[in-house]
């Protein structure tokens, strides 16, 4: 890949990249009850556009059987990368397309040719920038503002040494290159493609990360320069959320209204009971699920909240027992 990367991208993919490795480290110890990171839900807008940035003329997300889009479809698509999902929801009137107000973070299994693929849509106006960075880095802008910093789920991003693991233990061996550690470890998600993170700007940083790893454990870890930037583990993968604080924008906070994020934790009722005054049911997705009470958050193994600290971020939070939990999805890259 050639190399054309305006400065301020390029200098955050890596400082995320960098930051998530290190969070993975922590994360080695798994006390969290922010489980799993199945879906990011967003609103999409024209649907050929859609289709072929996500899909196989872009990033190189499969189709999902169950909806794949596709021509004369209609309603959500699910574009699969490796063992989680983006949900595509249809724009309406009252759903316009969203785009979160931050970065989403992915380990891709051919970012050169992820990126290639991408610079031909940007050439014929189909997506935003494509901007190169090195052969393991590139981001790319959705066509409604999203930014994609895209990584090789090959590369190493911790700075450490590769451990020589035939001079260690089996189970040291094993793990050398799960995705927890130092030492040559790539930068995937359950050793392979997928979101390996959600960054968000907001007003305070510190403030975020401490609501997930108060209510769900899970160490966070700081950024160490002079930008306030937090990461906190959000369970298997490892995946990551990533806080960093910026100045308030109304009109990218209004944009991101919406977006939510499918996630799985243990004590389910516990939780529900102490986020019970940040819980609503959604109307767009009530013939889902309601969670006005803990018997109907129950019945459906699913609450919905949002953290005051990211308002505009909502959480469908699913017990363990839930059908859905860590179903297998199809996933053939092209």
């Amino acid at each position: 890949m050639s190399t054309l990367a305006r400065p301020a991208l390029d200098g955050a993919s890596l400082r995320y990249a960098r930051l998530a490795a290190r969070a993975a480290e922590a994360a080695v110890d798994g006390a969290t009850g922010l489980v799993w990171l199945e879906h990011v839900n967003i609103v999409v807008g024209d649907r050929e556009q859609a289709e072929a940035f996500y899909f196989e003329e872009g990033l190189g997300c499969s189709r999902d059987p169950s909806k794949p889009g596709g021509p004369g479809s209609a309603g959500t698509m699910w574009a699969n990368l490796g063992s989680q999902q983006f949900h595509l929801a249809e724009q309406a009137d009252d759903d316009p397309p969203q785009a979160v107000r931050g970065a989403l973070g992915l380990a891709l299994p051919d970012v050169a040719a992820a990126a290639a693929r991408l610079q031909r849509l940007e050439a014929r106006g189909a997506c935003g920038p494509v901007e190169i960075h090195d052969a393991d880095r590139f981001t790319a802008t959705c066509p409604w503002g999203n930014v994609f910093h895209c990584y090789s789920c090959r590369a190493d991003f911790s700075g450490f040494d590769a451990m020589d693991a035939k001079k260690q233990p089996k189970m040291v061996g094993l793990h050398a290159r799960d995705g927890y550690g130092g030492g040559g470890a790539p930068f995937g998600v359950r050793g392979g493609p997928g979101v390996k993170y959600l960054q968000f700007f907001c007003d305070d940083a510190e403030s975020a990360a401490n609501a997930y790893s108060s209510e769900f454990g899970g160490a966070t870890t700081h950024d160490g320069s002079a930008i306030d930037t937090v990461a906190v583990q959000a369970g298997l993968g490892p995946v990551h959320l990533i806080f960093e604080t910026a100045a308030p924008d109304p009109a990218a906070e209004a944009k991101m209204a919406g977006v939510h994020l499918c996630c799985y934790v243990d004590g389910f009722s516990e939780r529900y009971e102490r986020l019970r005054a940040h819980c609503f049911t959604n109307q767009r997705f009530k013939h889902l699920d309601t969670c006005d009470t803990l018997a109907e958050a129950r019945a459906s193994r699913t609450f919905r909240f949002a953290f005051p600290a990211l308002p505009n971020v909502e959480h469908e939070t699913r017990a363990l027992s839930h059908e859905q939990f860590l179903k297998r999805v199809h996933y053939a890259p092209p």
